[in-house]
């Protein structure tokens, strides 16, 4: 049994409070004295005469559907309260300050959780005295007066968004069993300086987890040590998928093209920059380097297979340019010569590997062979540009091979509810059967193991036991104007 409770301060007309009033408490219907119980379950019956505490409040529990007349008298005057119905309560104030509507709230920790509990499952709770700048909002949880922690109210998943110090805290907590004790996980957070945190409780970049900074440092941080820290999908037809824009102008976007191609388009054009510097640039017809005559196209260790053009390159020559001008030297045009009769015909070792006896032949001359050539006549080949000897060093790591994991799709866990209908017997929201929220786990594809070469073009860039390579070369348009003055 739960009786509804009658609690009042016995007031006189004129206003003043009746300390320690004597009270009688008649049924309307009888006219006699109504039963009336110290506790809400009945067990303990008061006896007459009934007075009110030193405050003025009179506080009783009585049987449901009693129509009832309170009367109190004391030295400052009399107080009737007449015909008051003994319902359920809506509302019950508790001594200890926790308040309940529909429901007896939950016994919260005394003089430190104030609580406001709606139903069975919500509550608005603050704190006491000297934690003024904290409160927050439960669902199926409650601190607990006896065992002093958070303790769910049923055996369902809980949360808990809490203000504390000028920041507000999303925590949540798995099912667990009604009276248990609660293991709160923090799920996100807006902190005192307006950023967003998401999985993580700092805005240290070395801590997994997603930050939108507010203020005049506004923007997104989002760290992962195992998993792709960004992920942008764009659904159905191609296009862009990030647009980034400029006070408000569009200045480029990426996107998807031709069913799957990669785009990059800069509006009016781009740049490449290293360590903030340009280094290569693009309009809407050519892609240049941002500096003159400092730029190369690959480097000896990572080399371009073949380049398609419509036009030959079209090298420096001009006059101004140049300085140290002589006729090609008596030992010069014996090296010249010489060269003529070193040309020869051969197959590149990978296209072999690669093609087998469909490898094709080409001519040329063989670097080792220019360098002799100059050495014959007492020159150093390293003087002349026509001659290239690069060098540079290695390292290999063997990388483990990689074993398949199958995705799983996220879902969003959905409770289950009951249609909801207005006064016309409208239907207003349809029901919604329970969904049990499953966590994502992102697909990875198989890769065999293999070994992977590292370069490095400087000897102070490259790690301990690195390996030194050294590649010989040859500019083919010197060389053959080399050959063609000593014909």
């Amino acid at each position: 049994m739960s009786l509804p409770i009658y609690q009042r301060v016995a007031v006189t007309d004129a206003g003043d409070v009746i300390p320690g009033a004597e009270y009688t408490v008649i049924n309307e219907n009888t006219g006699v004295a109504a039963p009336i119980y110290s506790d809400r379950t009945g067990a303990t019956l008061l006896t007459a005469p009934y007075f009110a505490d030193s405050a003025g409040t009179i506080q009783f529990f009585i049987a449901q559907g009693t129509t009832f007349r309170v009367a109190a008298s004391g030295g400052v005057g009399t107080y009737t309260d007449r015909y008051v119905y003994g319902v359920a309560e809506a509302v019950l104030v508790q001594a200890d300050g926790n308040v309940g509507i529909g429901v007896v709230p939950e016994t919260w920790r005394a003089n430190d959780f104030i609580g406001l509990q709606v139903g069975t499952g919500a509550a608005v709770y603050g704190r006491g005295s000297g934690d003024e700048d904290k409160s927050g909002l439960a669902s199926n949880a409650y601190y607990d007066n006896n065992n002093d922690r958070w303790q769910y109210i049923a055996a369902k998943t809980a949360t808990n968004y809490y203000q504390v110090s000028g920041q507000h805290l999303f925590q949540v907590a798995s099912s667990g069993t009604a009276g248990g004790a609660i293991s709160w996980s923090e799920a996100m957070r807006i902190d005192g300086s307006g950023n967003l945190l998401v999985g993580t409780t700092t805005t240290s970049s070395d801590v997994a987890g997603h930050v939108m900074y507010g203020g005049a440092l506004a923007g997104v941080s989002t760290q992962s040590a195992a998993a792709r820290p960004l992920y942008i999908n764009r659904l159905s037809s191609d296009g862009d998928i990030i647009e980034l824009s400029k006070d408000g102008t569009t200045v480029g976007s990426i996107g998807s093209i031709a069913g799957g191609y990669l785009y990059v388009n800069g509006q009016t054009g781009g740049r490449l920059q290293v360590g903030g510097a340009d280094k290569y640039a693009w309009d809407a017809t050519q892609f240049y380097p941002s500096n003159d005559n400092v730029r190369d196209l690959g480097f000896s260790a990572l080399r371009w297979d073949d380049i398609y053009a419509t036009n030959p390159n079209i090298i420096t020559s001009d006059r101004n340019e140049k300085q140290d001008i002589q006729e090609i030297a008596e030992a010069e045009t014996a090296v010249a010569k010489a060269c003529k009769g070193l040309l020869r015909s051969f197959r590149w070792k990978s296209a072999v590997e690669k093609k087998g006896d469909d490898a094709r032949i080409h001519f040329g001359i063989i670097s080792q062979d220019l360098r002799d050539a100059f050495t014959a006549q007492g020159l150093d080949a390293g003087r002349y540009a026509m001659f290239v000897s690069s060098t540079w060093w290695e390292t290999q790591t063997e990388v483990p091979a990689v074993e398949a994991v199958e995705g799983v799709e996220f879902v969003q866990a959905v409770k289950a509810s009951e249609a909801l209908y207005n006064e016309d017997g409208e239907i207003v929201s349809e029901a919604v059967e329970a969904v049990e929220g499953v966590e994502g786990v992102e697909g990875v594809e198989a890769k065999d193991a293999y070994t992977r070469t590292d370069t490095f073009q400087k000897l102070a860039e490259a790690p301990a036991g690195a390996t030194e390579r050294t590649r010989l070369g040859v500019r083919y348009s010197e060389l053959l104007a080399f050959i063609i003055a000593a014909i």
